[in-house]
C-alpha cells in the first residue's frame, strides 16, 4: 500500500512538471578584444557572458526572469537580474509590469536609451484598427525612473532615490495605427517630450522616419534600406539639436553609436552612415562607412568604416569578426586612427 501510495504520488509530481508551461531558454559568447589607439597604445581583453532565460504561463498570464552571468559586466563580474516582469489581460487590456529594457527597434529606439526600472508597467488595447497605450517611464534616468533604490514608497515625486511607481510627469501614452500599409505611432514620452514615428515602404525601399520634440531641442533619425542583386543598401541618419537629446549606447544601426563619451565629443550634432551587406559562401559580410558632425571636437568631424563576417560553424556556434577603423584626436588639432579588432563566438540555446 506504501508503494502504491509513493508511486502515485512521484506519477502526480511527474505529470504536474509535464503539464506545466514552463521553459528554458538562453545564449552564451565568448569575446576577443584586440584594439589601438591612435598614440599607439595597444590593449588586448576578452569576456565571457552568458543569458538565462526563465519563462512560464498559465492562461494568459505568463512570468519571465532572465539572468545574467558576465566576467565583467555593466554591474561587474557575476550575476546580474536583468529581465524580471509578468503579463496578463484584464479584460480586453493586455498588461505587462516589471522591469525589462527597450529594443532600439521601437520608436526613437536609436535616440533613447531603452534602460531598465523597477515597477514599471505598461497597459495596451486596440479599438479597432488603432493601438492605444500607457504606462510609467522606461527610461532608466534620474528624471523618469521608478527604481525603488531606497525603498521608500511615501513621497509624491518618483526619482532615483524615493522609486514610487508615480502617475505623475514620469508616465508615458501613445497610439499606433496603420495607414495604406504604413505604420504610424505618436508618443508622449514624458511631461517634456514627444514624439512621432513612421516606417514602411514605397517601391521596394524600406524606410523608418522618427522625430523628437523636447522642450531643450529636437532630434530626428531616419533609416532607408533596399536590397539590389543580392546586395542589401542602406542609410542611416541622426540630427539633433541638442548633443545630450541622443542617449542610446548600444546601437543596433551604427558602427559608433553617438552617444558614447569615450568614443565621440558631447559637441556632435550630426551623424550619416552608409552601409552594404550581401552573403558569399554562407559567410554574410556587412560594410559600414560613416561621419560624425564635431565628433572629435566643435571643429572637427570624426569618420568611421567598419566591416564584419559573420558565419554559422558546423558546430552551431556562429562567428563573428568585425574590424573598426575610426578617428581619434591624438593631439588638439592632430588626428590619428583607433582600431579595433573583435572577434566573437556565441551560440543560442
Amino acid at each position: 500500500m506504501k508503494k502504491q501510495l509513493i508511486a502515485s504520488a512521484v506519477a502526480a509530481a511527474m505529470s504536474t512538471v509535464a503539464m506545466a508551461d514552463i521553459s528554458i531558454t538562453g545564449d552564451a559568447k565568448y569575446e576577443y578584444d584586440h584594439s589601438e589607439t591612435a598614440a599607439g597604445v595597444k590593449s588586448n581583453t576578452g569576456n565571457t557572458e552568458m543569458h538565462i532565460n526563465f519563462a512560464g504561463k498559465t492562461g494568459d498570464t505568463g512570468v519571465v526572469a532572465k539572468f545574467e552571468l558576465d566576467t565583467s559586466g555593466d554591474n561587474g563580474a557575476g550575476i546580474d537580474l536583468e529581465d524580471m516582469y509578468m503579463t496578463t489581460k484584464v479584460g480586453d487590456i493586455s498588461v505587462k509590469a516589471g522591469n525589462w529594457a527597450s529594443g532600439t527597434g521601437g520608436l526613437l529606439g536609436e535616440l533613447e536609451e531603452g534602460g531598465r526600472a523597477q515597477n514599471k508597467i505598461d497597459l495596451r488595447t486596440t479599438v479597432g484598427d488603432v493601438t492605444f497605450y500607457a504606462g510609467n517611464s522606461d527610461r532608466a534616468s534620474s528624471e523618469a525612473s521608478n527604481t525603488n533604490t531606497a525603498g521608500n514608497a511615501t513621497t509624491a515625486n518618483a526619482d532615483a532615490a524615493d522609486g514610487d511607481t508615480a502617475l505623475n510627469n514620469n508616465m508615458y501614452a501613445g497610439a499606433v495605427f496603420k495607414i495604406a500599409g504604413n505604420t504610424i505611432e505618436v508618443k508622449k514620452n514624458k511631461s517634456t517630450r514627444d514624439s512621432f514615428g513612421i516606417k514602411g515602404a514605397i517601391q521596394g525601399v524600406d524606410y523608418r522616419y522618427e522625430a523628437m520634440d523636447d522642450n531643450s531641442g529636437d532630434a530626428t533619425y531616419i533609416q532607408l534600406g533596399t536590397s539590389v542583386s543580392g546586395v542589401n543598401l542602406g542609410y542611416a541618419a541622426i540630427d539633433t539639436d541638442v548633443n545630450s537629446l541622443v542617449d542610446e549606447s548600444d546601437s543596433g544601426v551604427f558602427a559608433v553609436s553617438f552617444s558614447d563619451a569615450t568614443k565621440v565629443a558631447t559637441t556632435a550634432t550630426e551623424q550619416q552612415q552608409v552601409s552594404l551587406s550581401t552573403s558569399l559562401d554562407g559567410t554574410t559580410i556587412t560594410l559600414k562607412s560613416g561621419e560624425i558632425t564635431k565628433g572629435l571636437s566643435a571643429t572637427q568631424d570624426m569618420d568611421y568604416m567598419q566591416v564584419q563576417a559573420k558565419r554559422k560553424l558546423a558546430s552551431g556556434a556562429t562567428a563573428i569578426v568585425t574590424y573598426t577603423d575610426r578617428d581619434q584626436l591624438t593631439s588638439a588639432s592632430a588626428i590619428g586612427s583607433n582600431e579595433n579588432l573583435e572577434i566573437e563566438l556565441n551560440v543560442a540555446f
